[in-house]
């Protein structure tokens, strides 16, 4: 039986604040503990609730998901 590939964390900019590095890690944990869904969109409630509006957005689609922080538009993180 096909088992899906656990989901990885690319993260693309340092953490600007202390926060920003303990939710970037909790990021991380969440990852490591939770069974990568066949369609990585099941998983954006919880990277948005981590990363909550209007600070960060948070895009997704079926293999990935993005998160940008709203301020300067930049793609912090991106989950594939």
């Amino acid at each position: 039986m096909f088992e899906p590939e656990a989901a990885q964390l690319r993260i693309e900019l340092p953490p600007l604040t202390d926060t920003e590095a303990q939710q970037l890690e909790q990021l991380a944990q969440l990852l490591a503990t939770t069974d990568t869904p066949p369609d990585l969109r099941d998983l954006a409630p919880a990277v948005r609730q981590l990363f909550p509006a209007p600070a960060y957005q948070v895009g997704c689609g079926g293999a990935h998901i993005w998160l940008h922080r709203s301020a300067d538009h930049q793609r912090l993180a991106i989950i594939h």
